[in-house]
Protein backbone atom coordinates (compact mmCIF):
# COMPACT_ATOMS: atom_id res chain seq x y z
CA UNK A 1 0.00 0.00 0.00
CA UNK A 2 2.76 2.46 0.95
CA UNK A 3 4.84 1.62 -2.13
CA UNK A 4 1.83 2.33 -4.35
CA UNK A 5 1.25 5.67 -2.58
CA UNK A 6 4.93 6.59 -2.98
CA UNK A 7 4.69 5.81 -6.70
CA UNK A 8 1.58 8.01 -6.97
CA UNK A 9 3.33 10.87 -5.19
CA UNK A 10 6.40 10.53 -7.42
CA UNK A 11 4.21 10.51 -10.55
CA UNK A 12 2.37 13.59 -9.32
CA UNK A 13 5.67 15.39 -8.64
CA UNK A 14 6.98 14.50 -12.12
CA UNK A 15 3.77 15.79 -13.71
CA UNK A 16 4.00 18.99 -11.66
CA UNK A 17 7.56 19.58 -12.95
CA UNK A 18 6.41 19.01 -16.53
CA UNK A 19 3.44 21.33 -16.06
CA UNK A 20 5.78 24.10 -14.93
CA UNK A 21 7.65 23.73 -18.21
CA UNK A 22 4.33 23.87 -20.02
CA UNK A 23 3.56 27.19 -18.34
CA UNK A 24 6.71 28.84 -19.63
CA UNK A 25 6.50 29.12 -23.41
CA UNK A 26 8.91 32.04 -23.57
CA UNK A 27 12.11 30.28 -22.53
CA UNK A 28 13.59 29.73 -26.01
CA UNK A 29 12.84 33.26 -27.15
CA UNK A 30 14.32 34.73 -23.96
CA UNK A 31 17.53 32.80 -24.56
CA UNK A 32 17.73 34.02 -28.18
CA UNK A 33 17.02 37.63 -27.25
CA UNK A 34 19.47 37.62 -24.31
CA UNK A 35 22.19 36.16 -26.52
CA UNK A 36 21.38 38.65 -29.27
CA UNK A 37 22.16 41.39 -26.74
CA UNK A 38 25.41 39.63 -25.86
CA UNK A 39 24.46 39.32 -22.19
CA UNK A 40 25.33 36.61 -19.70
CA UNK A 41 22.55 35.42 -17.42
CA UNK A 42 24.03 37.63 -14.69
CA UNK A 43 23.99 40.69 -16.95
CA UNK A 44 20.40 39.96 -17.96
CA UNK A 45 19.43 39.69 -14.28
CA UNK A 46 20.83 43.20 -13.77
CA UNK A 47 18.75 44.43 -16.72
CA UNK A 48 15.66 42.81 -15.17
CA UNK A 49 16.39 44.62 -11.90
CA UNK A 50 16.71 47.95 -13.73
CA UNK A 51 13.40 47.24 -15.48
CA UNK A 52 11.66 46.74 -12.13
CA UNK A 53 12.03 43.05 -11.25
CA UNK A 54 14.11 44.06 -8.24
CA UNK A 55 14.83 40.59 -6.82
CA UNK A 56 15.83 38.99 -10.16
CA UNK A 57 19.05 37.00 -9.98
CA UNK A 58 21.08 34.81 -12.30
CA UNK A 59 19.13 31.91 -10.82
CA UNK A 60 15.85 33.59 -11.84
CA UNK A 61 17.12 33.90 -15.40
CA UNK A 62 18.30 30.30 -15.39
CA UNK A 63 14.87 29.11 -14.23
CA UNK A 64 13.07 31.19 -16.85
CA UNK A 65 15.36 29.89 -19.60
CA UNK A 66 15.15 26.32 -18.28
CA UNK A 67 11.36 26.48 -18.21
CA UNK A 68 11.09 25.62 -14.53
CA UNK A 69 9.77 29.04 -13.48
CA UNK A 70 6.22 29.94 -14.39
CA UNK A 71 6.08 33.52 -15.63
CA UNK A 72 3.18 35.77 -14.64
CA UNK A 73 1.74 38.32 -17.06
CA UNK A 74 3.33 41.27 -15.26
CA UNK A 75 6.71 39.49 -15.34
CA UNK A 76 6.44 39.48 -19.13
CA UNK A 77 6.49 43.26 -19.03
CA UNK A 78 9.70 43.32 -16.96
CA UNK A 79 11.32 40.77 -19.26
CA UNK A 80 10.26 42.61 -22.41
CA UNK A 81 11.46 45.95 -21.02
CA UNK A 82 14.81 44.47 -20.02
CA UNK A 83 15.23 42.93 -23.49
CA UNK A 84 13.91 46.10 -25.17
CA UNK A 85 11.23 44.29 -27.18
CA UNK A 86 7.43 44.24 -27.25
CA UNK A 87 6.17 41.40 -25.07
CA UNK A 88 4.64 39.57 -28.07
CA UNK A 89 8.20 38.89 -29.25
CA UNK A 90 8.76 36.73 -26.16
CA UNK A 91 6.42 34.04 -27.49
CA UNK A 92 7.33 31.42 -30.08
CA UNK A 93 6.54 32.30 -33.68
CA UNK A 94 3.38 30.81 -35.18
CA UNK A 95 3.45 29.03 -38.53
CA UNK A 96 0.04 30.00 -39.91
CA UNK A 97 0.32 27.34 -42.62
CA UNK A 98 0.16 24.53 -40.02
CA UNK A 99 -2.73 23.47 -37.78
CA UNK A 100 -2.79 25.48 -34.56
CA UNK A 101 -2.54 22.41 -32.30
CA UNK A 102 0.74 21.49 -34.04
CA UNK A 103 2.08 25.00 -33.34
CA UNK A 104 1.23 24.69 -29.67
CA UNK A 105 2.32 21.08 -29.17
CA UNK A 106 5.80 21.64 -30.53
CA UNK A 107 6.46 24.02 -27.62
CA UNK A 108 5.31 21.80 -24.74
CA UNK A 109 6.75 18.52 -23.44
CA UNK A 110 5.38 15.46 -25.24
CA UNK A 111 4.25 13.95 -21.93
CA UNK A 112 1.74 16.81 -21.52
CA UNK A 113 0.06 16.54 -24.90
CA UNK A 114 -3.61 15.96 -24.25
CA UNK A 115 -3.61 17.43 -20.73
CA UNK A 116 -6.04 20.30 -20.33
CA UNK A 117 -5.25 23.16 -17.97
CA UNK A 118 -7.10 23.21 -14.68
CA UNK A 119 -10.12 25.49 -14.70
Amino acid sequence: MFANRATQIESHENLARLQMKKLNLIRRQVIKLRQRNGWTQEEFAVQLQLAGWHNATRSTVSKIEGGSLGVAEYDLLFIAAALRVHFVHLFPPIDWQRPMDENVHKHIPHELHGFAPES
